[in-house]
């Protein structure tokens, strides 16, 4: 009798094993398309300029290694500025941004359907921004460099589609921005660096 019970249990023992290795042995899907929402940020030293919305493509190159190229572009509204520089105009015309970075990760499978991520990003963010003063058109534009240092994670509701969150605390180097008057272009000496923290939410899709 209790050899009979010590071998049920033994063979239900071996096949929950069994599942589980299958389980966690199923290979992370290879390629997908994002969306990133940006939750807020906050700067020092410089233009916290970021995207609100960007598209990336995820390449998993295996269950523990991720790029991911990153892009972004938005245009802000008329009233509100891309650059520190123009913020305090009352007759700020809007502006613009552009971003392009790439992503590397670390991953780490705890469950099946989660995913948990370290890393960072890098690249470039290219801004504008245009106002009228004394009935003169002033554009300016800057760019800056990053590495964003990031943790997140990613849960799949179905193989197909992902949803996770990722906090950045990025490191940026700004170049000296170039005003334009007119025919006069004139370039101003600004903070070089700023530091912060950022917080996104993504959709995952994959094929």
């Amino acid at each position: 009798m209790y050899r009979k019970l010590v071998a049920v249990v033994a063979i239900t023992l071996l096949a929950v094993s069994t599942a589980r290795a299958e389980e966690k042995a199923e290979p992370l899907p290879g390629f997908g398309m994002g969306i990133g929402i940006g939750l807020g940020n906050t700067y020092t030293g410089g233009t916290p300029a970021t995207p609100p919305i960007s598209i990336l493509a995820t390449f998993n190159l295996s269950d523990s290694f991720r790029l991911e190229p990153i892009f972004g572009f938005w245009v802000v509204t008329e009233g509100a500025t891309a650059s520190t520089l123009l913020g305090t105009v009352a007759g700020s015309q809007g502006g613009y941004g552009v971003q392009a970075g790439l992503g590397a990760f670390y991953m780490m499978r705890p469950l099946k359907q989660m995913a948990l991520y370290g890393g960072g990003r890098v690249g470039m963010i290219f801004s504008g921004a245009s106002a009228t003063v004394n009935a003169a058109k002033v554009d300016v534009s800057e760019s800056s460099f990053y590495v964003a240092p990031a943790l997140g994670f990613e849960w799949w509701i179905v193989r197909a589609f992902s949803i996770g969150g990722e906090l950045q605390v990025p490191l940026r180097w700004y170049s000296d921005p170039t005003i334009k008057t007119g025919a006069t272009s004139t370039t101003v000496s600004t903070s070089k660096f700023g530091t912060g923290f950022e917080a996104l939410i993504f959709m995952r899709f994959y094929l």
